[in-house]
Order: structure tokens, then sequence, then C-alpha cells
């Protein structure tokens, strides 16, 4: 077969659990291996592992392609045939992660939409506000807001959201309106505990500054960002999503107007490789930019 050189390797790599251990069990090196698979996946056209400077991990078809690899030629042929579709039609497991008030808010109705556009697809949704590994967790797709942190990844930018100062009513009463940025470095906040306790904004001149803050509560859960911030335990700066509605009803005001908070909080879908991106994962790019980012 054709591909009998990269099945051997492939499937060292899987019981070695690396490239170089898999070199050193076959005799070769790891350049060697690397280019073996490399050539097996241009080939095909399928990626078949994800990989990190930590860590590989074989995709769902690379795991399906190594089952299989010792049965029949008929067998893998057949197989080799359905990954071949998969390119043009969506199917299999699409697991995805997301935070937990955003995607109930935002993503439940595209997942929803999706799963009856593509019934081939098992969708493995996981909404939660946990700091999770695309590669190491196996995830097809995550959605992110704000800063990305993965190098190894690809991301596109879904769209864009501003974001507010906030505070209550009661925490204004007790501590006062600011009127600048600086009379926020007295009043204690709550922040994000993915970031900086550096908070950036844009004065109505186009001026540029930053403030450091003093953290009372650091969460990485918008909505318990959220609910303290409505207690008044501190100023917090929110994404529009998350904030607009108490807004709207009096229960948070929003505070320095003639500044604004900047950057501006932006949606990212995170993906493992951009040249073998499944369509699985494109079809539902495609639909949540359609949804959220117009």
């Amino acid at each position: 077969m054709i591909y009998a050189n990269g099945y051997e390797v492939v499937r060292e790599i899987e019981k070695q659990g690396s490239f170089v251990a898999a070199a050193n069990s076959l005799g070769i090196s790891a350049p060697a291996v690397s280019k073996q698979v490399k050539s097996l996946e241009n080939r095909l056209g399928i990626l078949l592992f994800n990989r990190t400077t930590r860590t590989v991990v074989p995709t769902e078809a690379g795991k399906q392609l190594i089952a299989t690899l010792n049965s029949s030629h008929e067998e893998i042929s057949n197989l080799l045939s359905q990954l071949m579709l998969q390119k043009e039609q969506p199917s299999g497991r699409l697991k995805i992660n997301a935070p937990m008030a955003f995607g109930e808010k935002f993503l439940v109705e595209p997942i929803t939409k999706y799963a009856q556009m593509y019934p081939e697809v098992f969708v493995d949704v996981e909404f939660n506000d946990k700091r999770v590994h695309l590669i190491e967790d196996e995830y097809d797709l995550i959605i992110r807001i704000g800063k990305l942190e993965d190098s190894n990844s690809i991301a596109k930018r879904v769209c864009d959201f501003s974001s507010y100062f906030c505070a209550s009513p009661e925490f204004l009463l007790k501590y006062g309106t600011p009127s600048t940025p600086d009379d926020l470095r007295l009043m204690p906040a709550v922040i994000y505990k993915n970031t900086s306790s550096s908070f950036k904004y844009t004065a109505s001149d186009g001026s540029q500054g930053s403030i450091n803050v003093r953290p009372k509560i650091k969460a990485n859960s918008m909505g318990m960002l959220l609910g303290s911030t409505l207690k008044g335990i501190g100023f917090a700066r929110l994404p529009a999503f998350a904030c607009e509605e108490y807004l709207n009803n009096g229960r948070l005001l929003r505070i320095l107007h003639d500044y604004d908070s900047t950057p501006d909080v932006a949606i990212y879908a995170i993906y493992p490789d951009k040249k073998f991106l499944p369509m699985k994962v494109r079809k539902f790019i495609d639909l949540l930019t359609r949804s959220i980012g117009s």
C-alpha cells in the first residue's frame, strides 16, 4: 500500500505519545518521523495529530485510522473513503467549549440550528468558565472573549462587543461617582481573573491612559463578576452583552461616560489547525459568524 510507511509511524506515535519517542522506538530521527506524518497528512488531506510543544494528540480522524490499521485492506480503504467524504460533508463529533454566560445567551440558537442543518454531526457542548486546553482536552473549537493566550492555535475574530465601566447605585452612594479614571484607583474593583489589574481607556479627546485598580474580587465567571457588581462589592468593566439589561433597568449605572474602555471585547473562535480545518468546524464558524457577527 502506498501509505504503509506512514501507517507504521502513525501507529508508533500513538503508542509512544510523542514524535521523539516514536523515532527512538523505530530507530530513525525525529525529523524523519515528522516528515512522514506530514507527507501522509498531505496525501490524505486530513490532519492526523494535533501537536503543541507540550503534547501530541490524535485527531478524531487519526484515532479512527489507527483503530483500523490492523484490519484488512478493504476496511482501511472504506475508512479512507469515509474520511474523504467528511471533507465535503460535516459529520462526526464536534466538541465545543464556551464561557457560561455568553454561551447561554448567544450560542444556544446557532448550536441548535447547526444540529438541525447537519444531522450527521454529534455536537458535544460545554459551557463553563474554567480555563481549558484546546488540544490536550481534545476540543474542536473554543469560543473565547478578550485576550488570546495560546499562540499555537488559530483564531478567527467573530465579532466585537463594547465594554463599559459600571457600578451599582449603592456603590456610588458609598464611594461617590468618579469623574476621571484616576478616581477609580481608590475604589474596590471586581475584575476578570485572567486579565491584569490595569484598565486601559481612551478619553473623548482621543488621549489614552491606564490605571491600576484594587481588586476586591477576582473571578473567572461572568456570573460572579456581574453578581458582585450588582451587590455593590466593587465597580467593574463589563462587556455590553452581560450588563445592558441591568443598565436599562437601573440596577447598574454606567460611569465615566466620556472615557471608553479599550480595547473593546472581541469574540474569537479558536481551533487547532487551519490547513486541514474539518468541514464540520468550518461550517459552524460560518454559521456563528452569520448569527452573532453581523
